[in-house]
């Protein structure tokens, strides 16, 4: 009897012991201004260097030169995400729109922020749906 009590106590106290907390994994990888959600995408495209202007309300407008690097029409979707100067999101990210890319042929994407408060962006790609 007394070596079940012992035995009941000990599981109890093992039980209720502390765990460290299971932490994330840091990144090494530092976010860039382009994404592709598949490596065969961003080897099938070709991507310029985006350019962003302001007008005179402040609006952000992206241009980022795209084309299909390959003898082939692509069709992909993509979506901008703009940031404050804190790097947050902001409300206005825009849901996935399906661009058309002709063979070998240069075209582009642009956008616009919908508030003067966007001082960065993201532009993600993946095959269209």
């Amino acid at each position: 009897m007394k070596y079940a009590l012992a035995l009941i106590c000990l599981t109890f106290v093992a039980g209720c012991g502390v765990h460290p907390p299971i932490q994330g994994r840091e990144d090494p990888y530092a976010a860039g201004q382009i994404h592709f959600n598949k490596d065969d995408l961003r080897t099938q495209t070709a991507v310029g260097r985006p350019v962003a202007t302001r007008d005179d309300a402040g609006i952000l407008h992206v241009t980022v030169p795209i084309r299909s690097a390959i003898d082939k029409r692509l069709y992909v979707d993509y979506r901008v995400t703009f940031f404050d100067k804190n790097g947050q999101p902001l409300n206005d990210q825009m849901g996935w729109m399906t661009k058309t890319l002709e063979m070998n042929t240069p075209d582009q994407i642009t956008v616009s922020s919908m508030t003067p408060r966007a001082a960065d962006f993201q532009v993600d790609f993946r095959w269209a749906r």
